[in-house]
């Protein structure tokens, strides 16, 4: 496993779980124990409580431990076929990002047994932090199109393709189910609504007393006595200083 972390500043850490590591890393210190596969556990549901953390366990097959015999198959002198049941044991734990540090991140990628992911980044005008992770479980395993390209336009899809799914979940639950804060999909597809109108039909969601989304894009060619004279102005562990939905049969607010 690669793990790379890029930040706000423009540094970019990558951890490499292979490189320059013994391959009896985590049994050198018992000479009668014997490592046949080690378990890389990078816990992204801490991230907001302690940061990011990899946590290692390995596999002990001592010939010492416990057999498990295989069923339908015996040896020479028909006696069942019994094989070593490795034990998995506690390794170490590395903190790569702290709770702070990962305030000052852009991106987390992973490269994983099946490809590379980006699980973590933050974006928008309130620099949420998205899971990517939630996100690219759900659109892999719940959502196919061809003609879907933008990582906006595939959470608004998936959000709608997962609210006709999962009809009792509520906007927020869906937002979580997705890996999006709420506040970050309102914002995202007001945007593509705004945007790809005919593309995507984009379902608002409704704000907490019962209004339209609180994000109001500007218009596109305001009256100039409706203008201001004046424009506004508008850890990781070694962390460096400097570094309402819609019912089926209703349409969405907006007309597509």
């Amino acid at each position: 496993m690669i793990i790379a972390i890029e930040y706000k500043n423009g540094r970019m850490k990558e951890f490499d779980t292979s490189a320059f590591t013994a391959t009896n890393a985590m049994s050198a210190g018992d000479k009668t124990a014997r490592n046949v596969m080690t378990e890389l556990d990078l816990r992204l549901d801490l991230v907001d409580k302690v940061g990011l953390r990899l946590d290692f366990y390995w596999y002990d097959a001592t010939p010492q431990g416990q057999r498990v015999d295989i069923p339908g198959l015996t040896d020479s002198k028909g006696d069942p076929v019994s094989l070593t049941s490795a034990s998995r044991r506690l390794g170490t734990s590395v903190l790569l990002c702290s709770r702070e540090g990962i305030k000052q991140i852009s991106r987390i990628i992973v490269q994983r047994a099946n490809g590379t992911v980006d699980v973590l980044w933050r974006q928008g005008s309130g620099d949420w932090l998205i899971n990517g992770a939630r996100f690219e479980a759900q659109r892999v395993l719940s959502y196919t199109d061809s003609n879907v390209s933008s990582m906006n336009r595939q959470a608004v899809s998936v959000y709608k393709y997962m609210k006709k799914a999962h009809p009792q979940m509520t906007e927020e639950e869906l937002c979580d189910l997705i890996g999006y804060p709420i506040d970050a999909y309102k914002e995202i597809q007001l945007e593509e609504s705004i945007n790809s109108v005919e593309a995507v039909g984009a379902e608002l969601i409704e704000s907490d007393d019962g209004g339209e989304s609180n994000y109001s894009p500007e218009p596109e060619n305001p009256d100039p006595s409706d203008s201001p004279v004046t424009p506004s102005l508008g850890k990781h562990f070694a962390v460096d200083e400097d570094d309402d939905g819609f019912d089926d049969d209703e349409d969405s607010l907006f007309d597509v």
